[in-house]
């Protein structure tokens, strides 16, 4: 009993606070995130494509920037967040499992948002589709990254 009064780590919190977000909801989220990249695209990468004359090639470095940028975008805005776009619209979040919870490391990040999700989109996107079976809503890319998707507090 002194030893747990002496600790001055955080408090745990307990998975049992948070409600998981399902399959349908992070289906929406990555719908919007979907419709964002379209915008993106459609508002700056192919006017660069015009304006350097980029119609025909197979893969241009263009589309590679383009590439870069989806990357970016899902890796940079979950590791300082938790969140896309289509997750702040939803309403739900990205956080780490295990104890403490902080806030996600960045090799957490690209594990779930790289290697998880192109391991998750094998086999007719089974992994993606694990989050419907699985009783903490976990995809195999959220297995892989130690992470969970949850709703987020609503005030």
């Amino acid at each position: 009993m002194t030893q747990k009064m002496l600790d001055d780590s955080p408090p745990v919190k307990d998975v049992s606070t948070h409600v998981f977000a399902g399959f349908w909801i992070r289906v929406a989220a990555t719908i919007f995130d979907s419709l964002f990249l379209m915008g993106v695209s459609l508002l700056i990468f192919n006017p660069l494509r015009r304006l350097f004359g980029v119609y025909g090639a197979a893969f241009s470095q263009i589309d590679l920037l383009e590439i870069l940028f989806s990357l970016l975008y899902f890796i940079l805005l979950t590791w300082w967040t938790g969140q896309t776009l289509g997750k702040i619209i939803t309403g739900i979040r990205v956080i780490p499992t295990g104890e403490g919870r902080g806030s996600l490391s960045a090799g957490q990040v690209i594990l779930r948002e790289v290697i998880g999700k192109f391991v998750s989109s094998l086999v007719f996107g089974l992994g993606y589709m694990w989050v419907g079976w699985n009783k903490k809503k976990q995809g195999w890319h959220d297995l892989i990254a130690n992470t969970f998707v949850v709703w987020e507090k609503r005030v």
